[in-house]
């Protein structure tokens, strides 16, 4: 009985993976965004966009972050995002600094990034910033 039992729930856990990858995430913000006028430090100069869609995970958007830094550009990580129709998207990165919170939302080839640093020293204010982005 148990037997039946585990070759059951096999069977169906084989039959619900290929319909899951079928399933993947479409949005108009999957991608490489950049931007070319980053001059100053800590200016977003990058967002890696895509969709996650394996049969190991519920499909998904991830977001890699990159800013400037000397000799090369430094990382915030990545995140998984959560969407705001066809045409945006909000995530958050937690960094040694401060928890950031990017928003995007993009018109054909350009994309919108606001920026909300909300700093752990409690002494320094809040800040937002805004970039603009190409895609590649």
């Amino acid at each position: 009985m148990v037997y039946r039992a585990i070759f059951l729930i096999v069977a169906l856990l084989a039959m619900a993976g290929p319909s899951l990858a079928g399933n993947c995430i479409k949005s108009q913000t999957l991608g490489t965004w950049t931007n070319p006028f980053a001059g100053n430090r800590s200016d977003l100069t990058k967002l890696e966009i895509r969709a996650i869609c394996t049969d190991d995970t519920v499909p998904h958007i991830q977001v890699k972050a990159y800013t400037a830094c000397a000799p090369r550009d430094c990382t915030w990580g990545r995140a998984i995002a959560e969407k705001k129709g066809d045409f945006g998207l909000s995530v958050m990165f937690r960094t040694f600094f401060a928890k950031r919170t990017v928003k995007v939302s993009i018109n054909g080839r350009r994309m919108e990034a606001t920026i909300f640093d909300d700093y752990h020293d409690p002494r320094k204010a809040t800040e937002k910033r805004a970039f603009v982005l190409w895609k590649q």
